[in-house]
């Protein structure tokens, strides 16, 4: 079975995701190389060098993705690749190979157009999980008066609707840190952002592995955050962390993968503990960065078990054997 296998910011050389997407692709190349059952190859930007995979074969990418993948992917029997949510990249690649009949390691078109907008996900997760208050705007038509009436700025967070990276994601207090935060936005071309009510408790995430009929959640996974000049960021993380809460928030995460029709392979979903209420922040439908420490410490072969997941509806089960951190 000829495998392609790509990550997206390892092709496009996009230098604020690189440390987190080069190691991801590293763990997807590391479990697949050497499976005598696939004959895997992977894309990379011309400029970029990695470890040697000696089963594996490397297409050193000069051109654009999109470009490449309509004239190439049909070549292919499956891809596992890793891209984010922003602009709709996730989406359009997705739509590329379904459209050249390529079976996808991942979430169909629909869900990750679904998964693509914050606030789009939120309308479609059920009304039982709990979510945190949320307003969506329109940054180049911001109504500073309407939303002075109907938020309060006192302490907010405010962020992209529609980006992955946490780079641009702000503690603000006032009108005036609201205003300078739009200007940034528009210096980034963003144009739209949902401003949240911001609650004290523990950033965590979930990771697990799903068909359209089997969900397993397996690990829960620290979110290591700092805050500086009101900017929030995301630096790393510990995987798995045990939790008082464990049943119920596995609970919760399988609802919420039920709700959103296509959500296959690696999802990761964010939470935010406080006290005994767990907050819904957002799904990843992708690999995320806890699979850099799983695919070590897990019984299997993390990679090869979503494969076979999704092709032949085949369950192994899995345990972790250790703990593990990474930090940018």
């Amino acid at each position: 079975m000829k495998v392609l296998v790509f990550e997206y910011s390892t092709v496009i050389f996009e230098d604020n995701l690189i440390s987190e997407g080069l190691n991801m692709l590293k763990s997807l190349l590391s479990d697949l190389d050497g499976i005598k059952e696939y004959d895997v190859t992977y894309l990379l930007n011309k400029n970029l060098k990695i470890d040697i995979y000696p089963h594996s074969n490397v297409i050193y990418i000069d051109c654009d993705l999109c470009e490449w993948l309509y004239n190439n992917c049909s070549n292919y029997d499956c891809c596992i690749f890793i891209a984010p949510e922003d602009d709709l990249i996730q989406y359009n690649i997705t739509c590329i190979l379904e459209k050249n009949d390529v079976f996808l390691i991942g979430p169909t078109s629909n869900a990750s157009y679904i998964c693509s907008s914050k606030y789009k996900t939120y309308m479609e997760v059920p009304s039982n999980i709990r979510k945190i208050p949320s307003f969506k705007i329109d940054v180049s038509m911001t109504d500073y008066d309407y939303i002075n009436k109907h938020i309060d700025l006192k302490d907010s967070i405010i962020k992209p609707d529609d980006k992955t990276s946490s780079n641009l994601i702000y503690h603000i207090h006032n009108t005036e840190e609201l205003k300078k935060i739009i200007t940034t936005y528009e210096e980034h071309s963003i144009k739209t952002a949902i401003i949240q009510q911001y609650i004290v408790g523990t950033p965590i995430s979930i990771s697990a592995i799903c068909n359209n009929k089997y969900i397993k959640c397996i690990s829960i996974n620290s979110q290591e955050i700092t805050e500086s000049k009101n900017q929030i960021k995301y630096m790393g993380c510990k995987t798995p962390i045990e939790h008082p809460l464990k049943e119920r928030i596995i609970d919760i995460s399988k609802d919420i993968i039920k709700s959103i029709n296509g959500l296959y392979g690696f999802i990761g979903i964010d939470y935010i503990i406080s006290k005994n209420e767990i907050y819904f922040v957002e799904i990843n439908s992708r690999i995320t960065t806890p699979y850099i420490v799983l695919h070590n410490i897990v019984n299997v072969n993390l990679t090869q078990t979503i494969i076979e997941l999704l092709l032949a509806d085949k369950k192994r089960e899995i345990t972790i054997n250790n703990n593990g951190t990474f930090y940018k």
